[in-house]
């Protein structure tokens, strides 16, 4: 059974984009972290610089929270398709910048790891 969502071009192509851009993360998580024996960034701060160190496996944590926030702001799109359109497409949109923001962020930590 289709969801009228899933009718609508602008939440299609805005959460088909969302989901191809976490795609993307993960596939570049997967590809540049090795696994080591040593602690690795995974958090940063403008000010002071790394102030975190851990498991090399914990920056995976940046993906798997823009699939949540994919997960969770297209099920509440869905939800409220037929009530506001206008908070559907904010959602899903908000999906897609969570998951541009993840990548960046990502590349930038799979770069000094």
């Amino acid at each position: 059974r289709q969801h009228a969502i899933l009718q609508d071009p602008i939440s299609v192509v805005t959460l088909a984009a969302a989901v191809i851009i976490n795609i993307l993360t993960l596939l570049l998580l997967v590809a540049k972290l090795r696994q080591v024996d040593y602690p690795v960034p995974i958090h940063y701060l403008s000010f002071i610089g790394f102030d975190e160190m851990g498991k090399w496996y914990e920056n995976y944590r940046i993906g798997i929270f823009a699939i949540v926030v994919t997960i969770v702001n297209g099920a509440l799109a869905a939800k409220s398709f037929q009530r506001n359109r206008l908070a559907r497409f904010f959602l899903l949109l908000g999906a897609a910048a969570v998951g541009v923001l993840a990548l960046v962020i990502s590349s930038a930590f799979v770069v000094v790891v």
